[in-house]
């Protein structure tokens, strides 16, 4: 990841699977949109599904995937249609 992408951006990311790197010789690549949750050392966290925070769920939930920095072909934030 080149430049800095701020926490909570909507996010577009094409990878690498590193699960089949070891099977394959040409990993199969993947896609993915969602908010970039945080970054954890050699990782991205991406959720695709969250809770929004309020006073009844002040702690949140969410779901999603870890991407490894080194896989990642591309990744660009989403415009909003507004923008």
């Amino acid at each position: 990841m080149g430049k800095a992408i701020p926490k909570g951006s909507v996010v577009y990311v094409r990878y690498r699977d590193n699960e089949q790197c070891g099977i394959l010789p040409d990993a199969t690549e993947r896609e993915t949109i969602g908010w970039l949750a945080q970054e954890i050392g050699p990782y991205i966290n991406i959720q695709h599904d969250r809770t929004i925070e309020s006073i009844q769920y002040p702690s949140g939930s969410g779901s999603g995937i870890l991407v490894p920095k080194n896989s990642i072909k591309e990744i660009h934030v989403m415009k909003r249609e507004s923008e």
